[in-house]
């Protein structure tokens, strides 16, 4: 592999973290190539697949190199998503870093030029988000800010980190499924700055890691509260707690059939 010299200051790093998804990570990397900004970094951070997916990143270092966009890639075991995106971190040079998983995109090719066309004024700037679920597609607006102290407001992959944020403080790699989550929260704790975009940045297809591991998650979140000093509880925080059990008796009951009624439904 040939690695670009890299100019003294990149504005973004977009990281792919990715496992034996070749075919994901060739359609997001058509995605960052059809943007009209550039002025951006590329990194792959692969787990170490043997399903063709080395071989797929070195055809594509000539079509970095020819759109002027360095491009970085590894691949080999890694400790899960999380580690896998410490990596990014550190390998990143970009004052920017955007996380774009395999099969992720990039809502339009102008998103960038929209993002960056004036300087951001956050420490986490963040937009909203295109969810895609069987082949329908509904927007998601960002939640109020407020609501991050018990779930996430904003889609991972529409969220532009300084890159400083994670040196500071990476992802927790004793969670699976939140340490997004609760990285954001203790951001958010800090007062550091969130801007928000008015516009779609990513399109993310639902049914990833997270949304098939509730339970996890559920139990992630409590303890990311206990963590951080602001689990309590409340009437609103008993309200929740019935809510979510009660979904997950539903599916239990009716099985994925009935998940995938109440989706389709919202996403006409």
């Amino acid at each position: 592999m040939t690695i670009p010299v890299l100019p003294l200051s990149i504005p973004l790093s977009i990281i792919t973290v990715c496992f034996r998804a070749r075919d994901e990570v060739r359609a997001t990397m058509d995605n960052i190539l059809s943007q009209t900004w550039k002025h951006l970094e590329y990194l792959v951070i692969d787990g170490g697949s043997a399903d063709g997916t080395l071989e797929l990143l070195e055809q594509y270092e000539s079509r970095f190199l020819q759109a002027g966009i360095p491009f970085r890639y590894l691949s080999e075991p890694d400790g899960g998503i999380y580690d896998a995106m410490n990596k990014g971190v550190r390998m990143a040079e970009g004052q920017w870093l955007l996380f774009m998983n395999a099969g992720d995109f990039l809502a339009d090719v102008h998103t960038l030029e929209q993002v960056f066309s004036e300087p951001p004024t956050g420490q986490i700037v963040y937009g909203d988000t295109l969810c895609i679920y069987q082949e329908r597609t509904k927007l998601y607006p960002a939640l109020p800010l407020d609501r991050i102290t018990y779930e996430m407001v904003f889609c991972h992959q529409s969220a532009f980190v300084r890159r400083e944020l994670l040196l500071e403080e990476p992802y927790d790699t004793a969670y699976k499924v939140c340490a997004d989550h609760r990285f954001f929260l203790s951001m958010y704790l800090q007062k550091k700055a969130f801007e928000h975009l008015p516009f779609p940045v990513s399109v993310y297809e639902i049914a990833g890691y997270s949304d098939n591991h509730k339970m996890l998650s559920h139990r992630e979140k409590h303890r990311m509260q206990k963590e951080l000093g602001i689990f309590h509880f409340s009437f609103s925080w008993l309200m929740r707690e019935l809510n979510f059990y009660f979904k997950q008796s539903v599916k239990n009951i009716f099985g994925q059939k009935i998940i995938d009624m109440v989706r389709k439904s919202r996403l006409r």
